[in-house]
């Protein structure tokens, strides 16, 4: 594959990208460079793709003096590295190792309990419902106690291991559903286990993601307990038409009273410790969720898409129905420019600016280890899938242990009751390594490997030959890079806010 890629933004001004770059051209080598061409630069692709080491006679578009200027610069970076062919197969030739995944268990920073299955909303949408087919049956189940303190045990150890070097930050343990609210003795009893427990280097916080139709009833034990609370409300009383009681009847005025009532007795904890999160989908729009809950809270709310992965077959043309996409929503928005410097990274155009940013400016380093020492020969495995519970664990009902709440719960990893935890450790690395195999063709030869963000779960990795909608060939990654100059052109005040603001873990 070859290392350099030339393109032009909308502002046609032309950039070259490369992988590559020798130490001898700069003192510090970086994994990746982007340099700025005269503004007819990406004319040089036509007549750089032809130099085989001589003189080019036809000038197009530069004179000959600037021709000449840019033989000699492609010469002496040809020289260095440029232009070249790069290895993917070596770059992404790693596998996971047994040992990396006993680390990420000890340094797991989240654990997330589907306190039940059992819900008091039937929401259209819900991803447990008549869209997805992949998850167990709903059957109104409540985890069982003693098997998460069996849990917590099983980690206590860990984190108070060698293995653990997470030191000084917050481990998170997190409840879920169904409704986490209908299952509150659990969560008192979790809660009261987790304060009598001790962990040297790491401090418990606890969050709950809720529904609201029980909070006035439990809002107590949360405040006092420090909670941080998500609600899930998509906007205004016609934005929720698809957040309904099992009857059908509209559950809106209910959560909003119960919503009301915390803020108004608890009013500092609802300021600082209470977030929304709002569904996208056809009855609402990005414009609506964004001006209610700034009007009627002064809040930005999260703003979340349908889940595109475990679709029914009989239920994808309701889902293509009910599915808004947010960028589309946005642009649609009058007040576009308003909407997108306050809600900032939670919108993915400009999330994705920040992971553009860090990953391809070659001025950002996630360590000083990483700014001293070149990363250039070190190998990794492919796609952007996280190492196995290398961010979360998310615990169902029936003690399937799995990476995330967002796939699909046939992707178990390990299980657990009230006798143990079953983690396999070298099973779980066969297991990715497989997949990893499968892939690594693909991935070798798609020029935004480098930066994946690609889940492995979110494709149909039992397929003998796996598609990945992330792939992108020459002229794909040419436009991606176009597409994100051209937004810091436009507007380039946006990198010092992330450089000042976001903080990437």
């Amino acid at each position: 594959m070859n290392s350099t890629v030339l393109f032009k933004t909308k502002s046609e001004n032309s950039y070259f990208y490369d992988f590559k770059i020798n130490q001898s051209l700069f003192c510090h080598p970086a994994l990746h460079y982007l340099i700025k061409l005269h503004s007819d630069g990406v004319n040089l692709k036509n007549w750089v793709k032809n130099l085989k080491g001589k003189q080019i006679e036809n000038y197009g578009f530069f004179t000959k003096r600037e021709i000449q200027y840019y033989y000699k610069k492609f010469l002496l970076l040809q020289k260095n590295g440029y232009f070249s062919t790069i290895d993917k197969k070596h770059r992404l030739g790693a596998n996971l190792s047994a040992k990396t995944v006993e680390s990420t268990l000890a340094n797991l920073r989240q654990i997330t309990f589907e306190v039940t299955d059992a819900c008091n909303l039937r929401c259209a949408y819900c991803g447990y419902g008549k869209f997805y087919e992949n998850y167990d049956k709903r059957k109104n189940k409540n985890l069982a106690t003693e098997s998460a303190k069996t849990l917590l045990r099983y980690f206590l150890k860990l984190w108070n291991s060698p293995l653990n070097i997470s030191h000084q930050k917050n481990i998170y343990i997190s409840f879920y559903g169904g409704e986490p609210l209908l299952n509150m003795s659990f969560i008192k009893d979790i809660v009261e286990f987790v304060k009598k427990s001790k962990v040297l280097h790491n401090q418990f916080t606890f969050t709950i993601t809720t529904n609201a139709i029980l909070l006035e009833k439990n809002m107590d034990f949360l405040v006092k307990n420090n909670f941080n609370m998500l609600i899930s409300l998509d906007g205004n009383e016609k934005n929720n038409n698809y957040r309904v009681f099992k009857n059908g009847s509209p559950a809106y005025k209910h959560i909003v009273k119960n919503i009301t009532a915390l803020k108004k007795k608890y009013p500092a904890y609802f300021k600082k410790k209470v977030n929304f999160n709002a569904v996208l989908h056809n009855k609402n729009s990005v414009a609506q969720i964004y001006s209610y809950f700034k009007k009627h809270f002064n809040k930005i709310a999260r703003i979340g898409e349908l889940n595109t992965s475990g679709i029914k077959e009989s239920q994808k043309q309701a889902f293509l129905k009910t599915y808004q996409n947010i960028n589309e929503s946005l642009h649609q928005s009058e007040d576009y420019s308003t909407i997108e410097k306050d809600m900032f990274l939670n919108l993915p155009t400009p999330k994705s600016i920040m992971m553009f940013i860090h990953f391809y400016s070659g001025n950002v380093h996630q360590d000083y280890k990483h700014f001293l020492y070149s990363s250039e020969d070190k190998q990794r495995t492919p796609t952007g899938t996280c190492a196995p519970f290398g961010k979360r664990m998310f615990v169902t009902v029936n003690g399937k242990l799995l990476p995330c709440e967002r796939i699909g719960q046939q992707h178990a990893l390990g299980s657990l009751d009230e006798k143990g935890v079953s983690i396999d450790c070298e099973k779980i690395t066969k297991l990715y390594n497989g997949y990893y195999d499968k892939l690594r063709k693909l991935c070798t030869s798609c020029f935004n490997s480098e930066t994946c963000q690609q889940c492995i779960f979110n494709l149909n990795i039992t397929d003998e030959r796996p598609k990945c909608l992330g792939f992108m060939n020459y002229e794909d990654f040419s436009q991606f890079l176009s597409s994100h100059l051209t937004y810091l052109e436009k507007q380039p005040e946006i990198y010092s806010r992330i450089m000042k603001e976001a903080i990437v873990e």
